[in-house]
């Protein structure tokens, strides 16, 4: 790619931004949200056509109208929100689409996608339904579909941002599979640890702008951040909070459904008390069921010295949550900056039934100032904002409520360096303001770095909690996966 422009209305969007890819490479594509990355990436696969600039496929000047003609040239985009069927089997998605081979027999069917699933050693069947595949198996039946269109270029974006540990590293064989194959690979991740362990090159946008490409042995994980980032971070993960002795919160033999059983834990005020557990360990349900959001029971809550009851109105109580997919249960996409804010926050804004949009309008401007929100204007719509823009409104339209304590679920998810260190600032400003912070996560390296205390949970029970000096990697992974440590 060469010189690509891309301009919206009162955004440039890229600005003669160049890319090349080699035949059987990962290369990483790098950058803070907004940063041009999802621009680029659709022009590569047709779904925007760039203003100004060249695309060229093995030496040959390529244009494409629309995702169809990109397949056809052999590139394939593996989305983050994967599009898959659920009611189809793995067969019938991978063909769903392919007009040529499609006027085939069911059983036809399944049997070359049993053959190309064994080509690769994908641990699927042709025949079982995608609603019964777990998240990286879904992953699998995208990149199978990818290959049975002969695809040559393969965009992962985001790939391992819903999935575990142990699937991350069975995705990355597959990769390197791949690049045996003489299949690239064009790789967007937020995870730089994983571009370390993955890529042979690396290319950071910033601001819609070409900043440079590397061989990933050639640069370290600190310039690479000053890259993406135009700064150096000082800090990473930084830590100031003071525990006091005080317990703000207190639960004993909670019981969430099927997902969470006879699990206990008290907060202290100041400290930032983190949960960490595999993907359906329980971890998650534990906020969602306290918040009210799913059915729960527990022997005794207290908050503040009070007793709580279920309710479903546990914000009432001073019981706040940041969901972990804020698109589906922070948001309301459509609506712009202002509303999402004064929506958690009308009994500030409104008497007798009516909403006075005068003091609407300071409040959200209050708010995306105190947050230093990106936007064009208070009216801009939630969903052209970024990643990270999008969760601090969130954060603002929670915090607004002055909770007595918050959980945190995934508050980093999808978003990039510089708003993951802003989202750790706030989390260590909330606890020293006396707040009880709830972190909960699947990135160990920030359980590691943030959290006081660590409660491991592992098919929905606790396997204890670990103290400051016991808090590491290796001792997390150990109770996730149900090995008692001494």
């Amino acid at each position: 790619m060469r010189n690509i422009v891309k301009e919206f209305p009162g955004v440039l969007a890229l600005n003669k931004v160049r890319f090349d890819l080699y035949e059987g490479e990962v290369h990483a594509l790098l950058g803070e949200n907004g940063a041009g990355k999802s621009t680029l990436i659709k022009i590569i696969s047709g779904v925007y056509k760039p203003d100004f600039g060249e695309i060229y496929i093995n030496g040959r000047k390529s244009f494409f109208a629309n995702p169809t003609e990109a397949i056809q040239e052999g590139v394939a985009t593996i989305h983050q929100e994967l599009n898959l069927f659920e009611e189809l089997t793995v067969a019938e998605n991978i063909f769903v689409g392919n007009i040529k081979k499609f006027n085939i027999s069911k059983s036809k069917m399944i049997k070359i996608t049993d053959q190309l699933l064994k080509e690769f050693n994908f641990p699927i069947k042709a025949s079982e339904k995608v609603k019964y595949l777990n998240t990286s198996e879904k992953q699998l039946v995208s990149i199978a579909k990818a290959l049975s269109l002969n695809a040559k270029i393969i965009i992962m974006d985001e790939p391992t941002a819903t999935i575990t540990e142990h699937e991350t590293k069975r995705l990355f064989e597959i990769i390197k599979d791949l690049k045996r194959k003489k299949i690239s690979v064009i790789f967007i991740s937020h995870r730089l640890e994983e571009v370390f362990e993955i890529a042979d090159r690396v290319t950071v946008l910033r601001d819609g702008n070409y900043i440079g490409t590397s061989e990933i042995e050639n640069i370290s994980r600190e310039e690479l951040i000053k890259m993406m980032v135009g700064r150096e971070i000082e800090e990473m993960y930084p830590k100031f909070n003071k525990i006091s002795g005080e317990e703000i919160f207190k639960i004993e033999n909670l019981e969430v459904g099927e997902y969470v059983k006879d699990v206990s834990f008290d907060v202290k005020k100041g400290e930032i008390f983190g949960i960490a557990g595999l993907v359906g360990s329980g971890k998650l349900e534990i906020a969602l069921g306290i918040y009210g959001y799913l059915p729960s029971k527990w022997k005794q809550l207290i908050l503040n010295g009070k007793k709580i009851t279920p309710s479903r109105n546990m914000l009432d109580y001073g019981i706040a949550l940041v969901p972990e997919d804020r698109k589906k249960m922070g948001l309301v996409l459509e609506m712009d900056v202002m509303r999402n804010i004064i929506l958690q926050n009308t009994d500030e804004v409104s008497r007798f039934g009516k909403i006075s949009w005068k003091k609407s309008k300071i409040i959200a401007t209050e708010e995306v100032k105190k947050y230093a929100i990106k936007v064009s204007s208070i009216k801009q719509k939630v969903k052209t904002l970024s990643g990270g823009n999008q969760q601090k409104v969130v954060l603002s339209k929670v915090l607004r409520k002055r909770p007595e304590i918050i959980f945190l679920v995934e508050p980093t998810r999808g978003i990039d360096v510089g708003a993951k260190v802003e989202v750790y600032n706030i989390v260590n400003k909330l606890a020293n303001e006396g707040v009880g912070v709830v972190f909960i996560s699947s990135e160990l390296p920030e359980i590691v770095s943030l959290c006081d205390r660590v409660l491991v949970m592992h098919r929905g029970r606790s396997m204890g909690i670990l103290n400051k000096n016991k808090i590491n990697q290796e001792n997390i992974l150990k109770l996730a996966t149900g090995v008692d440590i001494k």
